[in-house]
């Protein structure tokens, strides 16, 4: 995948004169980053990434920037298709050629794995919506390699859910229980098959009926077919698509960037036919303006989907919500490598909030595992916004200053 033919010393970094973990190597590693996660480099993103190659890159960085959001795959893929990749260090060169195969390897297996399951349902009369996963990296990137997966996600009608439990247990799966089991509002416990491993989510709704008015019927009746490896499957219409992984991202607190590259993606293989008056609409019936709106500024902004401006003005929220997301997760808190997984999980929690209509729905979000007695939930509450703000307010001065030094 990628040549292995660059001067390194031993330590497996270029030889130049400069530090590449200096903070110059590292804004080089950010902006490699974000130029390669796309599905295909343009002549003009491949320029950039050769000027910015002249210079020193910190790897290292750059490599566990990818790894930690999901995207190593793209990287990899489009430092070798544009011809660029001699300029990757040994080391550096053979971990992105391991996890590109390894990706590929295991989502081969993913996509024969859902087909069977898919052709099993079908026989036994259960329509079914692929949803996220291998299907994504089908329809939108063209290549199975180039996105990482890790279940199948299948949205089922829900008076057809019992029968097709029941059939996966039939086909060998079993309920995963070595997780917190919680009443989930739309989708069952992983159902796990241990040869592989192999994992799938049965949905019978989108979303939470409570936070997000997905009008079922509308959904199943617009879905569109597919074909994945010779297998006709069903798959939302774009423009349902978009508005369901916009809202997946609000919520989102893990591999958020490649969240991103899937709803830009999906934007530019249908862009001139999406349907933008649909989905305007949608958003604001279905009560998921706000999130709608911040999914597609970010991936306007930070990915340069083309969004039509006046898809974003009439998303527009008000000036102290937008200020508010804009504080809380920026640019860069979408490329960041803070692994410190509760205080992510609790700032997203917070955009989330953020992004509901009315305040039992805000009230909702924030109460999530916070235990029945009201007295610690607000105590608890109280206590996570505090160090959210906070740590938003920290990050958001140190960027000013990097950026004043400049």
């Amino acid at each position: 995948m990628l040549q292995k033919d660059t001067l390194h010393n031993q330590t497996g970094l270029p030889l130049t004169g400069q530090d590449s973990s200096s903070p110059a190597g590292k804004r080089a590693a950010r902006n490699i980053l974000l130029l390669c996660t796309t599905a295909g480099i343009s002549p003009g993103r491949k320029e950039q990434i050769s000027r910015l190659l002249l210079g020193v890159v910190d790897w290292r960085y750059l490599l566990d920037l990818a790894e930690f959001h999901g995207v190593s795959p793209l990287i990899a893929h489009n430092l070798a298709t544009s011809g660029l990749s001699i300029q990757v260090p040994q080391p550096y060169a053979e971990r992105l050629n391991k996890i590109y195969t390894s990706i590929l390897y295991r989502n081969v297996i993913l996509s024969n794995e859902l087909s069977r399951v898919l052709s099993i349902f079908k026989q036994r009369d259960i329509s079914a919506i692929v949803i996220k996963g291998t299907f994504l990296a089908e329809q939108l990137y063209g290549n199975p390699s180039l996105r990482t997966v890790s279940d199948m996600d299948i949205l089922v009608q829900p008076e057809k859910l019992s029968k097709a439990s029941s059939l996966l247990l039939e086909m060998g799966y079993h309920k995963y229980t070595e997780q917190d089991v919680w009443q989930h509002p739309f989708h069952d416990v992983f159902y796990r098959q241990a040869q592989f491993p192999l994992f799938i989510e049965l949905h019978w709704n989108l979303d939470d009926r409570k936070l997000v008015a997905f009008p079922e019927q509308e959904i199943w009746h617009r879905a569109q077919q597919f074909q994945i490896q010779g297998e006709t499957i069903m798959m939302l219409a774009p423009e349902d698509n978009l508005l369901f992984l916009s809202v997946h991202l609000a919520k989102q607190s893990t591999q958020m960037l490649k969240s991103l590259c899937d709803i830009t993606e999906l934007i530019k293989k249908y862009d001139g036919i999406l349907d933008w008056d649909y989905i305007v609409k949608s958003a604001h019936s279905w009560g998921v303006g706000t999130a709608v709106h911040y999914s597609l500024s970010r991936c306007k902004e930070i990915l340069g989907a083309p969004v039509p401006v006046s898809v974003i003005g009439a998303l527009k929220p008000g000036a102290w919500r937008r200020w508010l997301l804009g504080f809380l997760v920026g640019r860069e808190f979408f490329i960041s490598t803070t692994r410190l997984t509760k205080l992510r999980y609790e700032t997203q929690t917070t955009v989330r909030s953020l992004t509901m209509q009315h305040i039992s729905q805000t009230a909702a979000v924030l109460a999530k595992f916070r235990g029945s007695n009201k007295k610690v939930w607000w105590l608890r509450t109280a206590f996570w916004m505090v160090l959210v703000f906070g740590t938003a307010l920290i990050r958001n001065t140190g960027q000013a200053l990097s950026r004043w030094r400049q």
